[in-house]
């Protein structure tokens, strides 16, 4: 009896060691077969998919609220709420962020609430209903972007200038998305969008869990930091020009759509016009890295608004929609160039143990401030003059932003 027991428990152990050896040659074929997903590849796909869904759903938002029946002031303070919460949401989120140190909780969380928050618009029917959905997901999508970007800079340390690199993935999701979603709401209706940008945002939601994050400052720190931020002549020169692009730029990002279809775009032209916007985008990012190098960040911001003037002047004589396809071209220059060259510039002259903070302060007054005043002056502009006229005012107001810029920098070198 004790041989055979000796002899079972032999057998018992002889087989978990083979299992272990089945399981270590597996796992080490596994790796074998498998490359590391690192850190800049993560970073890749969170950018790539945060991009796809965005341009699935935020570029026909105002469409979808004028088939809903909303007057166009009504649009306007629709528009507005979502930049208006990125004011609220960003830097406080990215504040609680840089003083706890909990950037991973805080993004997962925040991406998690923007998934279901967004579906709710499926059921939104008239302007009082979609109001706290449209605010909902503002302010829950706000820190996103200055999270990522914070985590994106970390990874790449002292090579900076590379932003560029990895950001141009978000332009490769945005420009295979836009025309494929684009083909989609032509043939199911514009409400498909929304379940697409759910899907996508999960994926980039898991993707985004294992990104690595800033490890925070004290909340003292920040405050300092913000007081620090706010005397320094750099940031409010800086903040000037984001402020002036973002207020054009909502122009262009939350009336294109209603504008091409005025002209007689349809859906595929829509997907089309993002995609050539996309090709530009992706352009830029390419040379952004040398341009930063080369001509600095403060006058690549100054360019793309005067590249955002051009834009809007051109909108507003352009009646041909085909025709329409050829401002998109200056895309790179008003956006992407305009970021790469921002996202670096607030990095460098942020107080230090708040870059998360100083991300989010840019993203605020670009997609936030800016973004809520020409969203909410475009409403109502385009409800009492019309889409081209809208397009016509909106270009003044960057001409007469740059000629005070220019008045403003001739002064200063006077004094210098």
């Amino acid at each position: 009896m004790k041989v055979t027991l000796r002899h079972t428990r032999f057998a018992k152990t002889a087989l978990r060691q083979k299992r272990r050896f089945a399981w270590r040659c597996a796992a080490g074929a596994l790796r074998w077969r498998l490359p590391m997903i690192t850190d800049t590849t993560r970073a890749k796909h969170v950018y790539f998919l945060y991009y796809a869904a965005s341009a699935a759903l935020l570029p026909v938002l105002s469409l979808y609220y004028q088939q809903a029946g909303l007057r166009g002031a009504q649009i306007g303070l629709l528009t507005a709420l979502w930049p208006a919460g990125s004011v609220l949401g960003a830097a406080a989120w990215s504040a609680v962020a840089d003083a706890t140190g909990r950037h991973r909780a805080l993004l997962m969380a925040a991406t998690g609430m923007t998934v279901i928050v967004s579906q709710l618009l499926l059921v939104g029917s008239s302007f009082w209903v979609l109001m706290p959905i449209a605010l909902g997901f503002a302010l829950f999508s706000s820190p996103i972007v200055p999270i990522v970007d914070d985590a994106v800079l970390t990874i790449l340390a002292d090579r900076r200038s590379h932003y560029g690199r990895l950001r141009l993935w978000g332009a490769v999701g945005w420009g295979i998305s836009a025309p494929l979603v684009g083909l989609l709401v032509d043939a199911a209706g514009l409400s498909m969008s929304i379940p697409v940008y759910g899907v996508l945002m999960t994926g980039m939601m898991i993707s985004a869990a294992r990104l690595p994050v800033g490890r925070g400052a004290t909340g003292a720190n920040v405050l300092n930091g913000l007081r620090t931020m706010l005397k320094d002549p750099r940031w409010v020169v800086f903040l000037s020009i984001v402020l002036m692009r973002g207020i054009g730029g909502a122009f262009v990002h939350h009336y294109l759509f209603i504008y091409l279809a005025d002209i007689g775009g349809g859906g595929t032209l829509r997907g089309i016009a993002l995609a050539v916007a996309t090709a530009s985008e992706l352009a830029a990012y390419l040379l952004a890295e040398r341009l930063v190098r080369r001509v600095g960040a403060r006058r690549i911001l100054f360019i793309s608004l005067l590249a955002t003037t051009v834009r809007l002047l051109l909108y507003s004589v352009i009646t041909n929609p085909i025709v329409a396809l050829a401002p998109q071209l200056l895309h790179g220059v008003t956006f992407a160039l305009f970021l790469v060259a921002g996202v670096n510039y607030a990095r460098e002259i942020a107080p230090e143990g708040i870059s998360a903070t100083a991300q989010a302060v840019f993203t605020s007054t670009n997609m936030g401030v800016g973004g809520f005043i020409g969203a909410l002056l475009g409403g109502w502009l385009y409800e009492l003059f019309g889409i081209q006229r809208m397009y016509l005012i909106a270009a003044g107001i960057g001409l007469i932003a740059l000629v005070g810029f220019l008045i403003g920098s001739v002064r200063q070198r006077r004094r210098a």
